[in-house]
């Protein structure tokens, strides 16, 4: 299949995180696949989530396609804190981003802290969310959405360094910790707590490890990595109408 052609079937998917069919429907999955190719190791230490893909396509159905990512399967109704170990690396020079993601609704609708570094000086961290442009059209349609940049600050960062990374979310405002320091704080047009959750990257090699959420001290969901829960899809393309999708998204 050319690559002109599988664009084609990518933009007929998306409408719905891929209207596509899964390998297997019995199994409970934590993630599901966006973009990218996203797997689970070991180095005999602990398990992660790596992306190993790194290069990727604008395809401009969202960003989270541009990127290379990765969602939770379902919402997590209430949370205030996202924990988890990340090391990020790439070629010195050239510009390298990691995404952690938040409230998402959509593949378009959500907010996340990126880190963007070429591991010569700070990288930049920005506060941003995404929005739909135009919410008549159908979800498919490109470049219907915008990406508003809320807060950036630069802060230091090392390639092929691990680093504990806290979010902390309250009402509308959104707080990155790294190694416990306070990283950037800003805040949101709406609040932020509830949605899925997930990652991405451009250019990075990225690995993700000890994933915590938390709603006050009670843990809502936990990821080590033990064990594969990511959700692939095998493509298929779809003429689901603007109509159709609406009344499947209300029926979930």
């Amino acid at each position: 299949m050319t690559m002109k052609k599988y664009g084609v079937l990518l933009s007929l998917v998306v409408a719905a995180f891929f209207i596509t069919v899964p390998y297997a429907q019995e199994k409970k999955y934590n993630w599901l696949n966006i973009t990218g190719k996203w797997e689970i190791r070991s180095d005999n230490r602990e398990f992660s989530l790596v992306e190993s893909l790194r290069t990727t396509r604008k395809y401009d159905n969202s960003e989270l396609v541009n990127y290379n990512s990765i969602i939770t399967e379902d919402p997590i109704p209430e949370f205030s804190s996202i924990q988890f170990s990340f090391e990020m690396g790439g070629t010195p020079g050239t510009p390298s981003e990691m995404v952690v993601f938040f409230s998402a609704r959509d593949f378009r609708t959500y907010y996340g802290f990126k880190l963007k570094a070429d591991g010569a000086k700070d990288a930049s961290l920005v506060f941003h969310g995404s929005s739909v442009r135009d919410t008549t059209l159908r979800p498919h349609i490109k470049g219907n959405f915008v990406i508003t940049d809320f807060a950036a600050k630069d802060v230091p960062l090392e390639f092929n360094r691990e680093y504990r990374a806290e979010v902390r979310v309250k009402k509308n405002r959104a707080t990155l910790y790294l190694d416990g320091r306070k990283a950037l704080e800003a805040e949101a047009p709406e609040a932020l707590s509830g949605g899925k959750i997930g990652f991405s990257n451009r250019n990075a090699a990225l690995r993700i490890a000890g994933l915590k959420v938390y709603d006050g001290r009670t843990l809502v969901f936990e990821d080590d990595f033990s064990k594969d829960s990511i959700k692939r899809y095998r493509v298929q393309a779809t003429t689901m109408s603007k109509e159709e999708y609406e009344k499947r998204q209300k029926g979930k």
